[in-house]
């Protein structure tokens, strides 16, 4: 399975700044040990938005927050306490 482990600012910089003196993309994956389509990817997205620096906090927004996640499982323990006790005891009479 891939890994995905997102390029930290500083090293995104010093690629872009390669490249902008004139390097081949291929020669700074190289150096960096990465995969030319992440060297050329970041180059891309810093001709199109003339910034190195990512986008920070994209994906789906949150529709409950982690106390209403707690509140659910806590719930569904008790819930789940519940239904256990409720049915031991009948077969706990029946069974002597």
């Amino acid at each position: 399975m891939t890994r995905r482990n997102h390029l930290d600012d500083f090293t995104r910089g010093i690629m872009i700044g390669k490249l902008e003196k004139g390097r081949t993309v291929t020669s700074v994956a190289a150096e960096f040990g990465l995969n030319i389509s992440v060297v050329l990817r970041a180059w891309k997205a810093f001709q199109n938005t003339g910034t190195a620096v990512r986008k920070v906090g994209g994906g789906h927004p949150r529709t409950k927050t982690a106390g209403d996640g707690r509140y659910i499982i806590l719930h569904a323990q008790r819930d789940r306490q519940q239904s256990a006790s409720t049915i031991a005891h009948p077969l706990c009479t029946a069974t002597g």
